[in-house]
């Protein structure tokens, strides 16, 4: 924690930390889910230095189970939330991304302009 504590307070040539990137699970320490401890700790550090958290929760019901927690009591540790809906929830493709609406928006416009939304995907993303 006192390395995200010295990178987030740290400006290296003006710039600032503005985004810190979660996972729930760690694939190299065998498929391990970070403690809600841990995760609260982060976002409160984010927090306290204006910047935002975004959990890439592609296992986020598997770490739910895994921590016998609601999955929402994850996802309040960030701002934003994405899953992956063919990790954990076995369709064929398609992700959900959950945040403010503003960030949403924008979201949708950043695919539209790098051409990245594929037709009937939602069809193939349902089983999710």
């Amino acid at each position: 924690m006192a390395a995200l504590q010295a990178t987030l307070a740290s400006t290296n040539g003006g710039l600032k930390v503005r985004l810190v990137c979660v996972e729930t699970s760690r694939n190299n320490e065998g498929g391990a889910v970070a403690s809600l401890d841990h995760m609260r700790q982060v976002f409160e550090l984010a927090r306290a230095t204006d910047a935002r958290v975004h959990l890439g929760g592609a296992r986020l019901f598997n770490a739910a189970l895994a921590l016998s927690v609601p999955a929402s009591s994850i996802a309040a540790q960030a701002d934003t939330v994405s899953v992956c809906l063919s990790k954990g929830l076995s369709a064929p493709m398609g992700a959900v991304l959950v945040g403010p609406v503003e960030t949403i928006q924008r979201a949708r416009w950043l695919r539209k302009l790098l051409g990245g939304s594929q037709r009937q995907v939602g069809i193939a993303a349902a089983a999710g």
